[in-house]
């Protein structure tokens, strides 16, 4: 890889991370922490039937709540950001530390590599954090992201998982998303029900303007599994529905 390859790699990792991703976090955690309560909220009443995690997209962990990592004896945590270890460290180390937590890192392309990873750690719960909504980033072919978003159930079936990604995002009027208030969290969303009229009704409840990106996430969950919805200022006048759900076969 050469000095360009390096440098465009630390600058935006693919379009999914790097510097711009974690300096753009660093400065939102104030405004971003409502949600993050949110997704810690929904994670504690998950039950992983294992204490191994795979971590998938973890990058340096912006909005993971520490306390709900600190429960497993092992993590092991993928993502193609080079920033990511050492910034995720900073910020949970210390906690796994005490809760003795080990927890190893790899520089890899989870997605490409699942299959191999399951059968590598068959006995591990699997999280994907905030990545899923930027598949589309990484292949730009939409009729593949959706296929490969799609076979992801039949991929983990039998398996302990769940994932928070982007539904829908776009931009929105100053004064509703000042306003807004995140009470207004939906639950129990059924994948089958999210059609072109359930999204443009995200959308209008944000008091949307111009025009939204869907993220091609909407059919990553099974028909029948309950969902929640979670709205994001990623950053001022620009929201994100972001979709959460936990899968436990037994």
């Amino acid at each position: 890889m050469g000095m360009r390859e390096i440098l465009r790699d630390l600058v935006d990792a693919g379009g999914t991370g790097g510097l711009n991703w974690h300096v753009h976090a660093f400065q939102s955690q104030k405004r971003w922490q409502p949600t993050v309560a949110h997704i810690e909220h929904f994670l504690v009443r998950c039950q992983p039937r294992h204490t191994h995690l795979l971590l998938m997209g973890c990058s340096a962990g912006w909005m993971m709540p520490t306390a709900w990592l600190t429960q497993f004896t092992q993590i092991d945590a993928y993502d193609i950001d080079p920033l990511a270890q050492r910034l995720f460290n900073w910020r949970h180390g210390r906690a796994l530390r005490h809760s003795q937590t080990q927890i190893r890192h790899h520089r890899q392309d989870a997605m490409a590599h699942l299959p191999g990873l399951l059968a590598k750690h068959p006995q591990a719960s699997i999280w994907f954090d905030n990545m899923l909504g930027q598949h589309r980033y990484r292949i730009r072919d939409e009729v593949q992201v959706e296929k490969d978003l799609r076979a992801l159930k039949t991929t983990l079936a039998g398996r302990d998982w769940g994932s928070v990604h982007d539904l829908l995002s776009g931009p929105t009027l100053a004064t509703r998303a000042q306003n807004l208030r995140l009470q207004d969290i939906r639950h129990n969303i059924y994948p089958r029900d999210m059609d072109a009229a359930f999204n443009q009704s995200l959308v209008q409840s944000l008091h949307a303007q111009g025009i939204w990106f869907d993220h091609l996430t909407s059919h990553v969950f099974a028909d029948d599994a309950p969902t929640t919805l979670i709205p994001w200022e990623f950053k001022p006048h620009y929201w994100h529905w972001l979709q959460a759900g936990w899968v436990t076969s037994y």
